[in-house]
């Protein structure tokens, strides 16, 4: 990676400077992924700050699909029942502390220039060690986990990166970390695996000895493997599956469903405890706090987003009983139905123009988009603006929104601020793609402010964008305005 030169008394004093130094610290596309290094890279860095992510409870979100808006919903639940909740998300998509949030809000400047200049020397000092100057990722995971404890919070809730074994979130070795493990699909292939069970053996890979652990409903092979990273750790697996929701109806400003706590952990199969018995639930949740809710009100649109939120729900209610803590269910309402995630299933009116926003970037998150789409707007068709980011599976994504698309207009992106330099597939590719499929009606476009407007405002259809999230923050600051 490029550096910058530095000094080991240098002082950061405001959002600029942090960027900047932030961005001399981006790797080079072959120093992005490098095995195991990058992972003892973060836990040394860990053990310099003195492992602060060891001193706060962590709940740890992994998967391919939902894990985003997971952790959204969680940190809003927990915020509901009263607790100071660190939230740390990524890629950011128009602050960059984002990663960092303190009760659903950005944190303020001068407690992120406070905190990082202290870890600041700490950092400094490792362009020298063995294991070389930490990333930009391992950065902000660090002052994350830092912020978090040094503020005293009572949950942190982390969002993986990338995988889970070799992320560097997965530095928490303290036996009460929570893992939620999300959907899981074929997406980053070409460094997780090609196969799902390998998949799921790097996503799993965040559990921990003696962990609790959330799984969504998954294929076979995934639960499989999830199943047997539990056994390895003696970890306590539930599953949330559609015996825990019910969907009572999707619309364009909610989803509105039914959710019943009734996840009794797994047996995993050869495991010394393993019984021909039921594991019980602890009695406080069967009897004090078993969660049984009818016509919830998500202010999320999309039936996955009940999936997501009854993974979350599970959370919580598993978290009381360790905790002990008892649910207020009027907070909990309020705050899901008032919950908003920029860039998830967003519809909004723009110049008069119906705009629906999803940051969608591998098939099996535009296969429940568009299905999404084509039940809250049946028999509707869609003016699409879309970019892909480079080793994605278009061609699945575009199989997905060709029968929804009026019209197809082509734009792109890159990035400067983020964990490595991503940019568009060329678009040139996707023409020749649409063009063998016998879709006509598209065309190049840029992405520049008043050509997005300008196409929004001369749409005859409603207006999809969609393809990836770093689109989705290109071109929601135009949207804004």
């Amino acid at each position: 990676m490029k550096l910058t030169v530095i000094c080991l008394d240098m002082k950061i004093d405001n959002l600029k400077q942090f960027e900047k130094f932030l961005k001399s610290r981006i790797p080079s596309r072959e120093a992005l992924f490098v095995g195991d290094l990058g992972l003892k890279r973060a836990k040394y860095l860990m053990r310099l700050l003195g492992n602060p992510q060891n001193k706060i409870r962590v709940i740890h979100v992994a998967g391919t699909s939902g894990k985003g808006s997971t952790v959204h919903l969680l940190s809003h639940l927990l915020q509901s029942q009263g607790f100071s909740v660190g939230m740390s998300i990524s890629p950011h998509m128009f602050d960059i502390r984002e990663r960092f949030q303190i009760n659903n809000k950005l944190t303020d400047e001068k407690i992120v220039l406070k905190y990082f200049n202290q870890i600041l020397p700490k950092i400094l000092q490792m362009e020298k060690c063995k294991f070389g100057m930490p990333t930009f990722f391992e950065i902000n995971i660090a002052l994350a986990y830092y912020i978090f404890a040094q503020e005293k919070l009572d949950y942190a809730v982390m969002e993986t990166g990338l995988g889970g074994t070799l992320d560097a979130t997965n530095t928490v070795s303290s036996k009460n970390k929570i893992c939620i493990i999300t959907k899981i699909g074929l997406d980053h292939t070409e460094i997780l695996g090609n196969t799902l069970t390998k998949i799921a053996d790097q996503k799993a890979g965040i559990i921990q000895k003696n962990n609790i652990v959330i799984s969504t409903q998954q294929a076979a092979s995934v639960r499989a493997a999830v199943s047997k990273k539990c056994q390895q750790k003696n970890a306590r697996l539930y599953f949330v599956n559609k015996k825990n929701y019910s969907i009572i109806s999707s619309t364009p400003r909610e989803t509105i469903f039914n959710f019943n706590y009734s996840c009794h952990p797994e047996l995993v199969s050869g495991s010394k405890k393993a019984s021909s018995a039921p594991i019980e639930i602890p009695k406080r949740v069967r009897k004090d706090n078993t969660l049984s809710l009818k016509n919830i009100h998500l202010g999320l649109i999309g039936v996955h987003q009940a999936e997501n939120c009854s993974a979350a729900l599970c959370c919580l209610v598993i978290a009381s009983e360790r905790d002990d803590f008892n649910i207020n269910e009027k907070a909990l309402r309020q705050s899901l139905e008032n919950i908003s995630i920029a860039g998830r299933c967003e519809i909004k009116k723009i110049a008069r123009q119906t705009v629906i926003i999803d940051g969608a970037h591998n098939p099996q998150k535009m296969k429940s988009f568009a299905e999404n789409l084509s039940a809250i707007f049946p028999q509707q068709k869609f003016s699409f603006i879309l970019a892909f980011k480079k080793g994605k599976d278009f061609q699945k994504m575009l199989n997905q929104i060709i029968p929804l698309a009026d019209k197809i207009l082509l734009t792109h992106f890159s990035t400067k601020n983020m964990d490595n330099h991503w940019s568009s597939i060329d678009n040139e590719e996707i023409a020749t793609f649409l063009k063998s499929q016998k879709f006509k009606n598209f065309e190049i476009i840029n992405n520049k402010h008043s050509d997005i407007l300008q196409n929004v405002r001369m749409s005859k259809k409603p207006v999809v964008i969609t393809g990836s999230l770093y689109l989705v923050g290109k071109i929601y600051p135009y949207l804004k305005k």
